[in-house]
């Protein structure tokens, strides 16, 4: 059936200016756009009209970089994001303990953060007091490390013997026991003892995950997990009802079992797609993980935690490129950044070849001449501003003002003519598009040199996650031909920004479908 949007005014997404109010949607396509008394008398009777009432409509938002299982467990969960204290986030276990699901025997959840918390880094014995026995295994903010209980520590097989893994840190008290901190690469001696939840239980998040995002805009993300989400995500489109896009990177573990099928990036249909293989190179500001060049102002002998070694990284990304699969590296620190651009720079050849657009994710802290090599190497710099909510504080703390001044360079790196891709990262942060977009333009006032225009903002939000994909012909833009994804919001933000604040999402139109409406 044909459906008729009018009475809209319509950000196509091509500049910046409202050229029409109308459009035309057949099947799940755009077939014209323009204004209602050019289109209307073409119409016959199968169609549906939807007086939009002056809403502003622009092309379907798309999240550049979540976790979007996890995002989706966490509403299943234990959510510690608005914990102020230690004592409220015990106070948040003891009330859920018995109404939270555990997975494989676990409870899990996420989203504590010291660096706010009066009573600093949290341990086991805390925790103990009101879990008791059960193993659990909460993570930080920023996701780099795990807070566990001493039942969690014995189920991991955890001692005060255990071994330090390389790239990774078990924090010890003063006589050598772990405390219940694990960080970065040490993770995975926890992670790997948790089972993945079932299928029933996967599918049942995701579908809780996907009606918040749609709800707040989102008709599309991209996500960087394992197979349990793929597996997920496949059985909701068998079953009708996967209500978005989804661009699946692969974790560099699953590499092998990737190129023996002969799986290369951009495999899949409109509404899944496999993308880029994801490399880890060091942590992150929260935790003090990422790796620096100089050390940390507030530590003047520590330089953070890289965790994969250089040689491994080039070999892991080589054998990637040379069989057709994009990077997407994690690099928060400027010494990461410069080893990651380095290595695409070596790889010019098989990458033009095989025509992959290598990304590296949050690129934080970065030195001038690397921003240069973004444009110069076509790197896309996948970037989430809705940290700079946190982390502006941090990078004052941690990195210092003048070197701060190099950090979440989102305007630096489109001058040297980047395409930028903005996301939320889920659930380290709110998913709400619209928060991250307030904070691309506003950047908590500081570093305004680096602040995005609505233009430049929507764009990475909508066309730079297109090209990403390798979909800018299918998506990203209001146009003829394209699929109708569309995110319709209550006022213009694009003419006066600071109504993000409080804006409403009135619908959400995927493949010319409502998937949301207020």
């Amino acid at each position: 059936m044909k459906k008729f949007f009018y009475n809209a005014r319509l950000y196509t997404g091509k500049n910046d200016e409202y050229i029409n109010d109308s459009l035309l949607v057949t099947g799940d396509r755009i077939k014209a756009v323009g204004r209602k008394e050019d289109i209307e008398p073409h119409l016959d009777r199968d169609v549906e009209k939807f007086d939009m009432d002056g809403s502003i409509i622009t092309p379907g938002l798309t999240d550049g970089h979540t976790h979007f299982l996890m995002f989706s467990q966490q509403l299943l969960s234990f959510r510690f994001g608005q914990c102020k204290s230690m004592a409220e986030a015990k106070e948040l276990v003891a009330s859920g303990i018995q109404k939270k699901p555990r997975i494989g025997g676990w409870l899990l959840g996420g989203g504590w953060d010291h660096n706010f918390w009066p009573e600093g880094l949290p341990g086991r014995k805390d925790l103990d007091e009101v879990t008791g026995d059960v193993p659990a295994a909460f993570f930080s903010k920023d996701h780099h490390s795990l807070w566990l209980n001493t039942a969690g520590l014995k189920a991991a097989g955890i001692t005060a013997d255990t071994p330090t893994p390389p790239g990774g840190e078990i924090v010890r008290d003063e006589e050598g026991w772990p405390t219940g901190i694990l960080m970065e690469n040490a993770n995975d001696l926890v992670l790997e003892k948790i089972p993945p939840p079932s299928l029933d239980v996967a599918i049942e998040a995701l579908e809780k995950g996907m009606a918040e995002a749609t709800a707040l805009g989102l008709t599309g993300v991209h996500s960087f997990e394992g197979f349990r989400t793929l597996q997920g995500l496949q059985q909701l489109q068998r079953m009708g009802k996967l209500k978005m896009r989804f661009l699946l990177g692969i974790p560099a573990p699953q590499l092998d079992s990737a190129i023996s099928m002969g799986i290369s990036s951009g495999i899949g249909n409109s509404s899944l797609r496999i993308g880029p293989v994801k490399l880890f190179l060091d942590g992150a500001l929260g935790s003090q993980t990422a790796a620096l060049i100089e050390p940390y102002t507030s530590s003047p002998d520590y330089r953070g935690i890289p965790t994969m070694e250089e040689d491994e990284f080039r070999g892991i990304a080589r054998k990637a490129i040379e069989n057709g699969l994009a990077i997407a590296v994690h690099a928060i620190g400027d010494r990461v950044n410069k080893l990651a651009v380095e290595v695409i720079e070596e790889n010019q050849e098989k990458t033009r070849f095989f025509r992959l657009r290598h990304r590296i994710e949050h690129a934080q802290l970065l030195r001038e001449e690397d921003i240069r090599k973004f444009g110069e190497l076509d790197i896309i710099p996948s970037m989430q501003p809705v940290h700079l909510k946190a982390d502006q504080e941090l990078i004052k703390r941690h990195w210092g003002e003048e070197r701060g001044k190099g950090a979440f360079a989102c305007r630096s790196l489109l001058d040297s003519g980047a395409e930028l891709v903005l996301g939320s990262d889920a659930p380290v942060e709110n998913i709400d598009p619209v928060e991250g977009m307030y904070y691309a333009i506003y950047r908590q006032g500081k570093n305004m040199e680096q602040a995005l225009t609505p233009s430049q903002t929507l764009r990475a939000y909508t066309y730079g996650p297109a090209i990403a994909s390798g979909e800018e012909k299918l998506k990203g833009t209001i146009e003829p031909g394209k699929v109708a994804d569309l995110t319709v919001f209550s006022s213009d933000f694009m003419q006066d920004p600071s109504r993000l604040q409080k804006m409403e999402i009135l619908g959400t139109v995927v493949g010319g479908e409502f998937v949301y409406r207020k």
